[in-house]
């Protein structure tokens, strides 16, 4: 936790809203394809700021958003943002994580 920064010093860059950085837990590219990983404690909601920021996102058909909920390492669901939220463990996390590779390797059609 002493490595994460606190970005709380550029609240004040945005023109007086309510904007705030927001961290990224995981981010991968793949041939122009990007794949943003958000984890949350289990049942956490996603804050408007972020909800905001995913469906921007994700109206370009290049970026997916996976929201994976649990404890840390041991997720217990999960949702690509914009699709419905599913149970998931570890392994359903690398099933959709290379599903999702796949895609963005050409392997396979979306």
């Amino acid at each position: 936790m002493a490595c994460l920064w606190d970005w709380g010093f550029l609240d004040d860059c945005f023109g007086g809203t309510r904007i705030r950085v927001t961290d990224v837990d995981g981010l991968v590219e793949r041939r122009g394809h990007f794949l943003l990983i958000e984890a949350k404690s289990s049942g956490a909601p996603i804050p408007k700021g972020q909800a905001i920021l995913f469906d921007a996102l994700i109206k370009n058909p290049k970026w997916h958003v996976l929201v994976v909920w649990g404890a840390t390492n041991k997720p217990d669901a999960a949702q690509f943002w914009g699709s419905k939220k599913f149970d998931a463990d570890e392994a359903k996390i690398q099933e959709v994580v290379r599903r999702w590779y796949s895609m963005a390797n050409g392997d396979s059609q979306r």
